[in-house]
């Protein structure tokens, strides 16, 4: 068993158990696709909308693999993972690579650091 710090190293560089997918990974998939499912549901019945064009996933859970793709297949409905750094020029001091592996967890700080305070 791991604690919660060692899995999230184990997640973001290896070192998961080798049926980690098929017991952990696919059913949490699963579980995620179903409350989406029932938000959307939830959606539509308190307004006059009965379909979305698009579903944009932020935050750290977003950066699992295949898991847009899944939503997309399984609803129909196009999917993507959100890139707040999309329309901003980066520092060559910054690793590109490592920032956009984590970027869709950086939505809020992102937002925050755009924000004017007049």
């Amino acid at each position: 068993d791991l604690t919660a710090a060692e899995a999230g190293k184990a997640k973001k560089f290896g070192g998961l158990p080798d049926d980690y997918e098929e017991t952990v990974l696919n059913p949490f998939k699963e579980a995620l696709l179903q409350q989406i499912m029932r938000s959307l549901q939830f959606f539509y019945s308190g307004t006059t909308y009965n379909d979305v064009d698009r579903i944009v996933l932020a935050g750290g859970t977003a950066n699992l693999a295949g898991l847009d793709t899944l939503i997309e297949t399984r609803l129909g409905t196009p999917c993507s993972v959100a890139n707040p750094f999309d329309n901003m020029r980066i520092s060559d001091r910054v690793d590109a690579g490592r920032l956009m592996k984590d970027a869709p967890s950086m939505m809020i700080a992102c937002g925050l650091a755009m924000r004017s305070f007049d």
